[in-house]
């Protein structure tokens, strides 16, 4: 295949070069050039320009601003180079005699095919980097026969320019940045893991976007869920209702990029072996659920000699306020505590605040709690304590960390 495109380019190409002439097409040459080398720098405006009209899809910003880009600068110096050629196609028809007209002629379309033979060149490698780009991506999520022609194509195409050696001097100028392909191979590693979703629930930046309200309706929409576990094909994931309304939404993309952009490694390392080094010294992130039996270990240790009576009366005036309840620190310093609701077992926050950690002391505040104040207490890295009063009473709570 990458030895039809070559041939195909060179061979149109060059045949339009034969009839253009080498004005026109040197003219080409140099747009082509300067297109390619001005269409980074010139991505960030176009960009604006698809917004304004309504390009919000994270894939329209891997590729479609320095394509603008690109065909913008082409275009400009195709005119230049059709005044120029104008200028001179006139001189010859109407200034010289019609024996060096016809040799002019002959020389022209010659030149231009010479010169188109070299567009070509250009215009297969600018192709060749293009599906070195895009196949990378369909190769992440190919699913086979099923997929779709221009899916194949790109994937196969890929495919024959490794086969070739040719990846190694298309990297060189590939400007697709390099956490596009870390974001690709996050999800190509999720989507083929289904049951990886747990424990990317976890990862303690994507605890700020878990209390956004499209990612919990995402998170108990059960059709969508059935979707990943079966591994439908990423075009269908794609097309799904609320996963197209929050790629289209340039708020909710513009939030994930701004939480996950920056880990991008690390979080492909705690998918692959749940550790994240980034984040595993702050043990206090994650998400941590009441121990009720531990809690109430808590209640012996501290009243040794407590009867089985009144201890039973503690753990029920301790039951209606531990009941389910869990507690979640962010990465952004936020704390979340949430309890489900007896009247509907739906999940609602009980309390919202912040933590710091103080020389390896974590303290949190919790506003309307009692205490509001307090300093946490770990037992290795996978049990928290915290202070709690109930009435006149003081309870430790035990909470143990979730994965």
């Amino acid at each position: 295949m990458v030895w039809i495109i070559l041939l195909l380019c060179l061979g149109l190409v060059g045949a339009a070069g034969y009839y253009q002439g080498p004005v026109r097409a040197g003219f080409a040459f140099f747009g082509l050039l300067f297109g390619t080398m001005l269409a980074g720098p010139l991505s960030p405006l176009t960009q604006r320009v698809l917004e304004l009209i309504g390009f919000h899809h994270p894939a329209w910003n891997i590729f479609a601003p320095q394509v603008l880009a690109f065909l913008i600068v082409l275009t400009i110096f195709k005119i230049a180079g059709q005044v120029a050629h104008q200028k001179v196609a006139v001189y010859f028809k109407y200034k010289v005699d019609d024996k060096t007209l016809y040799r002019w002629q002959r020389v022209y379309a010659r030149l231009g095919a010479c010169v188109g033979l070299l567009n070509g060149a250009f215009y297969f490698l600018l192709l060749t980097l293009l599906i070195y780009s895009a196949g990378y991506f369909t190769t992440e999520v190919a699913g086979g026969e099923g997929d779709p022609v221009g899916a194949r194509f790109l994937t196969d195409t890929r495919a024959n320019l490794h086969a070739l050696n040719m990846d190694r001097v298309l990297a060189t100028y590939d400007m697709v940045p390099a956490n596009v392909y870390e974001a690709a191979d996050a999800a190509a590693l999720v989507l083929h893991n289904p049951l990886l979703i747990s424990r990317l629930e976890h990862y303690p930046p994507c605890l700020e976007l878990a209390e956004h309200g499209e990612f919990k309706d995402l998170g108990h929409d059960v059709q969508f869920q059935q979707m990943i576990a079966a591994q439908n094909k990423i075009i269908d994931i794609l097309n799904y209702p609320k996963i197209h309304a929050m790629l289209t939404n340039a708020a909710i993309v513009s939030s994930v990029r701004g939480i996950l952009a920056d880990d991008l490694d690390d979080l492909t390392n705690y998918l692959v072996t749940g550790q994240s080094p980034k984040y595993d010294p702050e043990i206090i992130l994650g998400i941590w659920n009441i121990d009720r039996a531990a809690t109430i270990d808590q209640v012996r240790k501290r009243q040794p000699g407590i009867t089985p009576t009144k201890l039973r009366l503690k753990e029920e005036e301790l039951f209606p306020l531990s009941q389910g309840l869990s507690l979640t620190a962010m990465p952004d310093h936020q704390v979340i505590l949430k309890q489900p609701n007896p009247n509907n077992s739906e999940i609602t926050i009980v309390a919202a605040g912040t933590w710091k950690n103080d020389a390896n002391t974590y303290q949190i505040n919790l506003p309307g709690s009692l205490p509001e104040s307090f300093e946490v207490e770990f037992e290795q890295s996978n049990r928290m304590f915290l202070p709690k009063f109930v009435k006149e009473n003081k309870y430790i709570l035990a909470f143990d960390k979730e994965l």
